[in-house]
């Protein structure tokens, strides 16, 4: 009888290769789609929903009124539009990952990472729509709805309220309605389009962010007598 010994393939012969880090990156968009397509983002859209309906019969005369507001154009031309910018928001997203990488700091990169991904699924996400609806803004231009620069905003706050908590979700919050007023005082969009493009943001940046577990600041847009706001609850992050 004779007997062959054959080699044992080795434990890097049998294991599967590593997916590389742009293909990691677009599996992990992938899956924020189907996260924001799930049944946990329905809470989120029926308010939006309602908040929208609710606004809708005054579109027109809340764009308008934010338009012909002194106190508003003053305190929101300039910066608020420029911080609203799809590249300037991408590209801070993208200088504070590779910032964090080359510093060696792990949680920069990682806020980076996920302020990257929230930027491109909110922008994605966006287009489509935009496309899809087609609305005509006020000022005549096509593809008002929803504001690009609101759901941008909204992407990175809900980011940063994932990461910082409380500490960063008031002020990035904040912003994000500045950002979203000044998109009405340029008469560049309707409210129902600012309300659609918070929720298309904070969907995007809880999508990014599911697997940090610890968020303890949640927002999401409700109806008060004669208008709307955005409502904020603060839980214990061991909850």
């Amino acid at each position: 009888m004779v007997m062959l010994a054959l080699p044992r393939p080795s434990a890097a012969q049998d294991a599967a290769p590593q997916p590389g880090p742009v293909r990691k990156f677009l599996e992990t968009v992938g899956s924020d789609f189907k996260s924001m397509a799930s049944s946990e983002s329905l809470p989120l859209l029926t308010a939006a929903a309602a908040v929208a309906l609710f606004v809708a019969p005054f579109d027109e005369t809340l764009t308008y009124s934010a338009s012909c507001s002194t106190f508003l154009k003053t305190t929101l031309d300039g910066w608020a539009r420029t911080m609203g910018q799809e590249w300037l928001l991408g590209g801070g997203a993208l200088a504070t990952y590779v910032a964090g990488r080359a510093a060696g700091n792990t949680r920069m990169a990682a806020l980076g990472g996920d302020l990257l991904e929230a930027e491109l699924v909110a922008g994605i996400t966006t287009v489509a729509v935009k496309y899809a609806v087609n609305r005509q803004r006020p000022d005549g231009e096509a593809r008002s709805f929803p504001s690009g620069h609101t759901a941008g905003t909204f992407a990175a706050a809900t980011v940063m309220q994932r990461h910082f908590g409380w500490k960063g979700a008031v002020p990035a919050y904040a912003a994000a309605v500045l950002i979203s007023g000044a998109r009405l005082q340029a008469n560049s969009h309707f409210s129902t389009d600012v309300i659609a493009g918070a929720a298309v943001g904070i969907l995007a940046g809880r999508a990014a962010t599911v697997k940090i577990a610890g968020a303890r600041v949640s927002a999401s847009p409700v109806i008060l007598p004669g208008g709307g706001a955005v409502s904020f609850s603060i839980r214990s992050a061991r909850e």
